[in-house]
């Protein structure tokens, strides 16, 4: 049965891994979830939350924006934090949130391909 691809992406936006879970792989769904919120969350707690931050990391943000609910809530959060100095460990926690967007893009496209948009229509009427 192919579910909406449309639905899929949101959800999959929305939460990572909600795609997969939309479209019925729930035990891939529920394990993507907490790896990718996992990473991104501890990315946040390593700089205190100043590496999601549209003043100061516009272009980060923009990547780190795919985890979606979790991103939204993560710049909510950490408002008006003051920003750490540069240290290895501040564009550790940097970099552990722009990977986790950045998967998040490629569980996007998986969601939306196992959804049934990659099918063919010779392919649906088998």
């Amino acid at each position: 049965m192919n579910k909406s691809p449309a639905l899929a992406v949101l959800f999959a936006w929305l939460l990572p891994g909600g795609g997969h879970w939309y479209v019925g792989q729930r035990v891939k769904g529920v394990i993507f979830c907490f790896l990718l919120v996992a990473l991104f969350t501890l990315g946040v707690l390593l700089t205190d939350g100043g590496c999601v931050d549209l003043g100061r990391h516009p272009y980060a943000l923009m990547l780190q924006m795919f985890e979606g609910l979790v991103a939204g809530a993560a710049v909510v959060l950490s408002y008006g934090s003051p920003e750490l100095p540069a240290s290895r460990m501040s564009d550790f926690g940097m970099l552990l949130t722009l990977v986790a967007g950045a998967l998040n893009v490629l569980l996007i496209a998986d969601a939306f391909y196992r959804s049934g948009a990659g099918e063919t229509q010779d392919e649906m009427d088998e």
